[in-house]
């Protein structure tokens, strides 16, 4: 009897720290942004034109998110990027939708290949691209 009781206590207690690792990991799509080891860029750049606070927000937004080696791969354009603000913003809004919009819809949209796709997130979704969308 004593055994099924503490067998219930860890049981409850592993159950819990589940279900706080799965709400840790579960963020808003920033947050799965500024998670990703390979989105350093992407993630600078919302928060260097503030969109960030923008698409941190209740939403639905989806994320179409270069790969830091897709913005690698602009050479010299990045630092030009970079450099104009504006242009920056520009760039950094050609990869954000309003609204849930499943891959297979950003595929034929944008004329790219999602590498990795349907990421949930609290507020949307994220897709993974290795191309920079510019307009």
């Amino acid at each position: 009897m004593k055994f099924s009781a503490i067998l219930s206590a860890i049981f409850s207690l592993v159950l819990i720290a589940g279900i706080n690792l799965s709400v840790a990991q579960s963020g808003s799509v920033v947050d799965v942004i500024n998670d990703s080891e390979d989105h350093t860029i992407f993630a600078q750049m919302l928060a260097d034109t503030e969109l960030d606070n923008v698409v941190a927000q209740q939403g639905p937004f989806t994320i179409v998110a270069p790969t830091d080696e897709a913005f690698e791969a602009l050479g010299d354009e990045l630092e030009h990027i970079q450099a104009d603000p504006e242009r920056m913003q520009n760039v950094v809004i050609g990869h954000l939708f309003q609204g849930e919009v499943p891959a297979t819809d950003v595929e034929p949209a944008l004329e790219v290949e999602v590498a990795e796709g349907d990421i949930p997130a609290t507020n949307g979704l994220v897709h993974i691209v290795d191309q920079v969308i510019m307009n």
